[in-house]
């Protein structure tokens, strides 16, 4: 019994560790490692919970606990990676960005844990934290690799969008690997694994680039759903108690 609760802890705190340890870089002034590490907590986040599942070995203390981790780790360190990657440049506004970013991403912890009681096999309500967490990350890191220096609208634009997403009813499902249900999902799940593959080889290339189109793709089928009439602009955002 132990050892099915000690692997998926394992996880949860390295997701802790490596969360604040990239806060200890960027205070150091090293973005770039600091950006790595955001992504590796990220990673670890991952699996804990897969971990816990696999072995039944979930609990509301380690639920909470990872929400936790994952404030640290997706929320606070991007917010202070974006801050002095390019919001320092707008002082106080740009403090305001940075709080607004953390603050969704605590809501929307907080909504996932109470609305949804941690269930994702509905997908998500909003988008989720380490997405977002992981998407400004790897901003950085591909704006190093491909020597973009002008980025400070780039970094307001992405924390307030990623705010209003997370705080939204925009519906994001994980991608599912599903071969056996006709060929629309045989190549969905195709295209799943070679994204994966290329994002393994490529990834200061691709990292950035594949999460911003995850991304869109949740926006786009918003979209769609209100043009169709299946939902209205008024329900973008809707109250804890509405849920």
């Amino acid at each position: 019994m132990y050892r099915k609760v000690l692997l998926p802890s394992l996880f949860t705190f390295l997701n802790f560790f490596w969360g604040v340890f990239s806060i200890v870089k960027i205070l150091e002034g090293n973005l770039h490692a600091a950006a790595w590490f955001i992504i590796l907590a990220i990673l670890c986040d991952g699996m804990d919970g897969k971990l816990a599942r696999w072995t039944g070995s979930e609990s509301p203390f380690g639920f909470e606990l990872d929400s936790l981790a994952d404030l640290v780790s997706s929320g606070m360190a991007p917010a202070l990676l974006a801050y002095r990657g390019g919001l320092f440049q707008i002082k106080f506004i740009g403090v305001i960005i940075c709080f607004l970013y953390v603050f969704a991403g605590g809501y929307r912890l907080a909504r996932f844990n109470v609305v949804q009681g941690g269930d994702r096999t509905r997908g998500y309500m909003g988008l989720p934290i380490p997405i977002a967490g992981i998407t400004i990350a790897s901003f950085w890191i591909f704006k190093s690799t491909i020597g973009l220096n002008a980025i400070l609208g780039s970094w307001v634009a992405l924390m307030i969008v990623f705010t209003i997403l997370m705080v939204s009813t925009v519906h994001y499902d994980w991608p599912k690997l599903v071969f056996r249900a006709g060929w629309r999902h045989t190549i969905q799940s195709i295209g799943i694994l070679l994204a994966v593959g290329i994002m393994a080889i490529f990834p200061q290339w691709s990292l950035f680039p594949l999460f911003l189109f995850y991304i869109l793709l949740g926006v786009t089928h918003w979209v769609i759903v209100v043009y169709t009439g299946r939902s209205s602009l008024r329900e973008f955002f809707l109250s804890v108690g509405r849920e």
